[in-house]
């Protein structure tokens, strides 16, 4: 039976435990924000995205959204799409968006007999699409709403799991309400520098990470760059899910001492998800000339048995994590490629 390391588990430690959190950059368009919202959009976006106040940005992993909190799993996102052969919201809602949901959920509604609702996404034609799907006995809800528009179609999506969803579906629709297309870029007032895209990579390794975080995260040639989490994150490949992901997030000042303390504050956060086993063990690292930790430690999960390594440290007021996942068999097989990865890891303007 092939070997895998659920996306769900992914996305737990990527987006909601160690999430990519940046908080909301000034813009020139703050005149346009509505109350009690800031921006959650990309830089170059011809739309604006805004969310709550309290929520957390996934803008440093250049993705326009964010999700509500560590503890409280929901996430609210836009991608777009080109659409070069004008396919109708219908047609690409059966033909891309039905195949990832039957890849992402291992038990749920048969996704493709689902009727989409015409609604409208800023006075534009879309539909609007609820699902419900389960992953490794966890059950989550969500809704699309897919827009054609131009040459392009874009993709708002709500997620969360099936105890949180009514609870912020309002927030949804605020969102919703929210959303506009513009005529003009996304600029905001402080753009993060752009990774060079010819930028050489180290022999026998490709670069893993887009041009809008502030690092060049490398990976094996032979690995699989995973695209569908809003993180950098690459795996060994489709029979050997053992995967690399890196997730920055952004403390309140003075709010971690240490990377120990951080790293705490994450355990304690981990514990309400999965059983920790056995001792964490800790040693001193250097991330690119940055002074951090290297944890190790096994835990359990809904019924299965995964090891992990986190090697963390800080730059520029941000905490970078680089997390290693594997099943305790795999584990030693790919240490010294992780260690291999730490290495060539670089800070960008270090």
């Amino acid at each position: 039976m092939k070997q895998r390391l659920l996306r769900t588990l992914t996305l737990l430690l990527a987006v909601c435990l160690l999430g990519a959190c940046l908080i909301g950059c000034k813009s020139l368009e703050d005149a346009d924000l509505p109350e009690n919202m800031k921006h959650a959009t990309v830089e170059g976006a011809y739309y604006r995205l805004y969310l709550p106040n309290d929520w957390n940005l996934l803008t440093e992993t250049g993705v326009s959204g964010g999700y509500a909190s560590m503890q409280n799993k929901a996430v609210i996102y836009v991608k777009e799409y080109d659409n070069p052969d004008a396919l109708t919201a219908a047609d690409f809602w059966s033909a891309f968006l039905v195949p990832a949901l039957l890849q992402t959920f291992d038990d749920g509604q048969d996704v493709s007999s689902l009727t989409p609702m015409e609604t409208k996404l800023n006075e534009h034609d879309a539909l609007a699409i609820a699902y419900e799907g389960t992953r490794e006995m966890v059950t989550y809800q969500g809704q699309d709403v897919v827009c054609p528009k131009g040459n392009k179609i874009y993709v708002l999506t709500y997620c969360a799991r099936k105890d949180l969803y009514e609870g912020y579906l309002g927030v949804f629709d605020t969102v919703k309400t929210n959303f506009a297309f513009k005529d003009t870029p996304f600029e905001p007032e402080e753009p993060i520098n752009t990774v060079d895209p010819d930028a050489e990579a180290p022999e026998g390794m490709q670069l893993a990470s887009n041009d809008d975080v502030a690092y060049r995260f490398y990976v094996p040639k032979s690995w699989v760059l995973d695209k569908n989490l809003p993180t950098s994150s690459a795996y060994v490949s489709e029979s050997d899910r053992s995967n690399v992901n890196v997730t920055v997030y952004m403390p309140d000042e003075g709010a971690f001492a240490t990377v120990d303390d951080y790293f705490n504050f994450c355990l304690d956060e981990l514990k309400q998800a999965m059983t920790i086993q056995g001792e964490v063990e800790s040693e001193e690292i250097t991330i690119d000339g940055r002074k951090g930790k290297i944890y190790r430690y096994t835990a359990n999960l809904q019924g299965r048995t995964y090891r992990f390594a986190q090697a963390i440290a800080s730059y520029r007021g941000m905490i970078y994590t680089v997390t290693y996942t594997a099943t305790p068999d795999a584990f030693g097989t790919h240490y010294q490629t992780y260690l291999d990865i730490l290495s060539a890891f670089d800070f960008r303007g270090n």
